[in-house]
């Protein structure tokens, strides 16, 4: 399905006036970046439950809950994270990360999406990817049976490369998949469409955007150097069937260019050929 994130929207916006302005777009899909306020209310049930019939009448679905918000718990971006070596701090994220299974259920989303969190130092790398591990299979047994979880592989995160994201997927089997940024994988100068294969099924949403000279700087495709084509080759290849989702936060204030840039984006590699 064709996703996109509230992330890539102006903050401003409130729940119904995104499903307005997604209303007659190709994006079917949302994937809902959580904030602090909506993390705050996370636990009523109710007003999750409103929002869905209310996207669902506009034929809107969400298709994954988003906890990478980089100042979701307080003022530091990405802190504290599930890979951090105080276990206040993974109790923390731990925590969101619940609430988090929470909004999802309650939106009818199956995919619930999260990052690792920063690394401290290279000489604490490893530590913080067993600590990372430790805190997942937490999430794992308390998570609800339908809902997957989704890691997302971020450049200066401890979890960061899709070998990474390959071996978390075969420790849970079942249980954990991944949310590929095709940028990050430029960022940290992979193979993408190896990378793509590699994942095979434990691919189920993909984020867009393009990415300069390996600088982590999301921009309109087109305004990088990622050669698109063998990305969208290795997906028909793996016969990829989940979400495409733009990720275009540095402009949500002007998401009807990057809707427009999306559109053509995914019209020009095949994904979206139907007229509206």
């Amino acid at each position: 399905m064709l996703c996109y994130s509230t992330g890539s929207l102006p903050d401003a916006l409130s729940l119904p006036a995104i499903s307005d302005l997604l209303t007659n777009t190709p994006f079917t899909g949302v994937e809902l970046t959580v904030t602090p306020p909506m993390l705050a209310r996370a636990a009523d049930t109710g007003y999750w439950k409103g929002i869905r019939d209310l996207f669902l009448e506009k034929g809107l679905a969400f298709r994954n809950v988003h906890l990478g918000a980089p100042h979701l718990l307080g003022p530091e971006p990405h802190r504290p994270g599930l890979a951090s070596l105080h276990a206040a701090d993974r109790a923390a994220k731990t925590a969101a990360c619940a609430a988090g299974m929470g909004i999802a259920v309650a939106l009818g989303s199956p995919n619930l999406t999260f990052t690792s969190g920063l690394t401290e130092s290279e000489a604490t790398h490893a530590r913080q990817e067993a600590a990372f591990q430790d805190a997942l299979t937490g999430l794992v047994a308390i998570k609800p049976a339908a809902l997957k979880l989704l890691i997302e592989q971020e450049p200066e995160h401890v979890i960061r490369s899709v070998g990474q994201l390959a071996a978390l997927g075969r420790a849970f089997p079942g249980q954990v998949f991944a949310t590929f940024d095709v940028g990050h994988s430029a960022v940290m100068g992979e193979d993408i469409a190896a990378c793509i294969h590699s994942l095979g099924p434990l691919l189920r949403n993909l984020h867009l955007e393009d990415i300069q000279g390996r600088v982590h700087a999301h921009k309109l495709y087109g305004e990088g150097d990622i050669d698109f084509a063998p990305v969208f080759r290795a997906l028909r290849e793996i016969g990829y069937q989940g979400d495409f989702t733009p990720d275009l936060y540095p402009f949500k204030d002007d998401p009807e260019r990057a809707m427009r840039a999306s559109e053509a984006f995914l019209r020009t590699h095949g994904v979206l050929t139907r007229a509206l």
